[in-house]
């Protein structure tokens, strides 16, 4: 079995300013890498803090947007993450 692959949205799929989420837009490289890795056969988990501090429900638009962005992906979480093994968009491509 492949590895997951899990990817923030605002500032690694889309760009996203002052949390104006229904103005984000794609980030087309980091797109297309996920649609390959989707493609090869690895499970990708798309993850936002989006609403989380506000209490508003991003549900809809966030949906929305992967759909119109064509992101492909198998799963979305919304949470608050703690991690100490987050690697930085530029640095996952530039391994990849």
């Amino acid at each position: 079995m492949k590895p997951p692959y899990i990817f923030d949205i605002d500032g690694t799929l889309f760009d996203t300013h002052e949390k104006e989420y229904d103005k984000s837009t794609p980030i087309e490289h980091m797109i297309a890498l996920v649609n390959m890795l989707h493609n090869e056969g690895h499970k990708i988990i798309i993850i936002t803090a989006r609403g989380t501090g506000s209490g508003i429900d991003y549900e809809k638009l966030t949906r929305n947007q992967l759909k119109k962005f064509g992101v492909q992906y198998d799963e979305l979480i919304f949470g608050r993450f703690v991690t100490d093994k987050a690697i930085s968009p530029e640095e996952f491509v530039n391994e990849m």
